[in-house]
This record gives C-alpha cells, structure tokens and sequence, in this order.
C-alpha cells in the first residue's frame, strides 16, 4: 500500500536489512499510551529531505547499465514509491568526493570570469541531476563551494588556505558564483541560493578555504548581495555552511548588520553548529535554516575508525535517526544526508588521508551489487512518509522503549516516526486521533505509523 494515500492506520518497519515492510496496527483499546501525539499543536512546515550530487556518486552508478541506475535513481528520488528526495546540494566545482581537485576557472586573475566554464560539470554532474530531475519533477537544488578559484587564495592552490581579501577579488568571486546560477540554469538546473563556502575554518588536505567572519560580511553586504540584487535575485544568499560552534561569530556577524542580514534568506547548518541554533534565533528571528549535512561518521580521530572501510551499519542508521530527531526539534525545515552513492569503501581525495565515509547506498564496481545501507531505513521512516509541505507537531510523554518524533501532512495524515535502538524487540502505545494504537518493533529498528486524520 503506498503509505501517502493510506485509508486506514498502518505502520512500516525498517531494520538493518529490509525496509519500509508494512505491518498490522493493533489497538490497544482503553490502554494508558506511552506518548501521546498532537495533531494540532504544530511546529515549523517542512520543506524536504535530500543529499548531495558528488562525481564520485555517479562514477559509483556509472558501472551499472541505464536501467539498473535508473532502479537505483527511482528509489532515491521518486515521490510516491522511493526516498522522495526533493531539496538537494551541488557542489560548486571540487569538493571531497569530486574525482579530482578542479574550480570553474583556473585561468589567472580572469577578474570579469571570460573563462568561467561548467564544461566539466556536463560530464558527471549535470547527467547526474537530470537523471535525478527526470524522477522527481519537483527537485530543488542549492549550491556551495568548497573552494573558490585557486588564484583568489593566498597559497594558490586546491586545498586549506585563506581567502584573498581584495575588493577585486570579491567582485571576481561574486561574479563567479552568478555564472555558475546562470550556467546551470541554461542547462535547465534551476539553482535557488547559493552558500559562499563550505565549513570556512576548517582546513582540510581537499578543497578548502578560510574566511574570517568580517569577510563574510563584506562580501555578502558589499558585493555578492547587491550583484544579486541586481540581477533581480532576491533570496539567493544561503548564510553558511557552518559546521562548528565556534562559527556563530561568522553568522552573527552578518545578521546583525541590517545592511547584510536583508540578504540573506537562509542559514545553512551542519555537524556541530546545532550547539548555536538558540542564538540564530534571537539575532534573527523567524530566520528559515536548513541541516545541509549529516555527519558522515567513521571519524578518523576516534579510536574505532576504519581507515578502509565506513562501517554502514545499523549503528550509524541509528546515530543518524537522532541526529535527524535533534535537528528537527531544534526547528530546521530541511535535513540533507552526505553521499547518497558511493563504492563500497567510501574513500574521499583527502590528499593524507582519504577518509572512508558512509552512504545511502553503494555499488561496488566489480560485481556491481548494489546495497542499501541501513540508512536507507532510517532517512526513508522521515523521507518516505514526510512530504513537502508537512508541519512537525507536538508530543508528549516519555516512553523508555522507543524514541519518536510526528508530523502531520497537507492532506490531514498523522505521520509519527519511531526509532528502537535496543538489541530487543519493543512495543510502544501511541495514542493519536482519539485511538491508542500498538506499534511493534523489531531490534534496532525504525517504524512509521501513518494515521488518516478524521
């Protein structure tokens, strides 16, 4: 039965190697519930689930033959039956799973970018995206650059250094990233806002590039945001992506200075940076931020990090499931994974350390068997059932069973997403809509109890 057109109260089971299995509701009559669900205490409205367009995502599709991509693709992307991803990241030129290190245009001190080209970005990125468009009509696609041009840094190269702070060289740059909206919108890619770098700060040996929290607000106040305004482009400006809480200084910085913040339409959100959402809201409230990148685990400076190969196990479904939970209930209005498609080890072109990082799904490149990883299960019990347009409402009561967060769609439904992280089954009474239903879980696993609304 698909679960958005559901007519009577059904739940959909995931564990570490099956997904969205539906299962018998049971009711549990006049029974105390462990959480009641209210439908009409709502919250923030969610906009959508999704990942990033990596190249070495679709190098990892590119073995198998067009229709077994297309199988793949269709339960990423399809709305009714798949993932129904529909809010999606583009790297702007190379990031750390690009197939090599590469920017828009390498020629020297090319200030009014004459030879800014996407000519690279026709071979693997752009197939990628129509593939994915084609699926799900309604895809929307933001953009962030890892690093800018390498003439436009102080070491003059792909990876780490500082931006150059040169009023040329913020024009050049804000010229830049409009080329790229137009290049792609040329190609059909309708390209809604753009982030001005990925994670400034952190210093990695792949593309990379600091900015202090000052530039960031020169060039958002003084360049990029007239440029766009100019252009007729009025919510373009992602604010981020932030990573680390001790970029709230970066963020702060631009919100409040008025002259900056009436550009910027959204904050963009990762990993660490949770720990500074309550001071976004106070200095802007109202302000739409999204989660733009789930921690891809495997962390190389843990003691059980595998240097060949990510884990993709039930246990980081699980870890993801919470972060999901938390990200949500901290108000974001997006959650985005990582790597939607990588080879089974996962490796990035960390030039000292390539880091093996775990993904939706992998194919592995000599027998090419496709997998899906557990995460299938976990992102799928919020993307599967949660559609665009729906609203995060309130709970409450506390169950020692199993962890929950609950919704309700544009068309009434309740959707309430459950997580059992113990290594033994439970059941969990959730009480919506004037029942008290039985919801059954399997260990480790995550269920989706979807209920009509009356």
């Amino acid at each position: 039965m698909n679960a958005r057109s559901a007519v009577r109260a059904a739940v959909y089971i995931s564990t570490a190697d099956s997904f969205f299995v539906e299962h018998s509701v049971t009711d549990a009559g006049s029974a105390l519930p462990d959480i009641t669900v209210y439908p009409n205490k709502s919250r923030q409205t969610i906009e959508g689930f999704g990942g990033c367009f990596n190249e070495k995502g679709w190098e990892a599709l590119s073995v198998l033959n067009r229709e077994e991509r297309g199988a793949v693709m269709h339960r990423i992307f399809n709305p009714v039956d798949g993932l129904g991803f529909s809010i999606c990241r583009v790297p702007i030129g190379a990031n750390d799973y690009a197939l090599d290190r590469y920017t828009l245009n390498e020629t020297p001190l090319d200030y009014e970018m004459k030879h800014f080209s996407i000519e690279r970005d026709q071979i693997r990125l752009i197939p990628y995206i129509k593939e994915a468009m084609s699926i799900q009509p309604k895809l929307r696609l933001w953009a962030s650059a890892w690093t800018p041009p390498t003439w436009m840094k102080d070491n003059r190269t792909f990876d780490s250094g500082a931006f150059l702070d040169a009023p040329k060289t913020y024009r050049a740059y804000a010229l830049y990233l409009l080329k790229f909206i137009q290049a792609y919108r040329q190609e059909g890619i309708p390209i809604e806002t753009v982030a001005v770098q990925n994670e400034p700060g952190t210093l990695t040996n792949y593309p990379s590039c600091d900015w202090t929290a000052v530039q960031y607000l020169s060039f958002i106040r003084d360049y990029l945001g007239p440029l766009f305004q100019k252009e007729g482009m009025h919510d373009a400006i992602m604010l981020g992506t932030f990573n680390q809480q001790k970029l709230a200084g970066h963020a702060l910085t631009v919100l409040l200075d008025p002259n900056a913040r009436r550009f910027v339409s959204l904050a963009g959100m990762q990993w660490y940076s949770l720990g500074f959402m309550d001071q976004l809201k106070v200095a802007a409230p109202g302000l739409t931020v999204w989660q733009t990148e789930t921690d891809c685990g495997n962390w190389f400076w843990l003691p059980n990090h595998n240097p060949d190969m990510p884990q993709n196990d039930i246990v980081y479904a699980g870890f993801t499931w919470e972060k999901i939970r938390d990200w949500l209930k901290a108000g974001v209005t997006v959650y985005e994974l990582w790597n939607m498609v990588l080879k089974p080890d996962g490796k990035s072109i960390d030039a000292k350390r390539p880091w093996p990082q775990n993904s939706l799904i992998t194919v592995d490149p000599a027998t090419r068997v496709v997998r899906y990883t557990p995460l299938f299960g976990a992102i799928g019990s919020f993307s599967r059932f949660v559609s665009p347009g729906s609203r995060m409402i309130e709970t409450e009561g506390v169950s020692a069973e199993a962890d929950v967060v609950a919704f309700i769609d544009p068309v009434g439904r309740v959707v309430i997403v459950l997580y059992n992280r113990k290594e033994d089954p439970v059941s969990a009474k959730v009480q919506v809509c004037g029942s008290v239903h039985v919801v059954n879980m399997p260990p480790q696993s995550f269920a989706t109890l979807v209920v009509p609304g009356k």
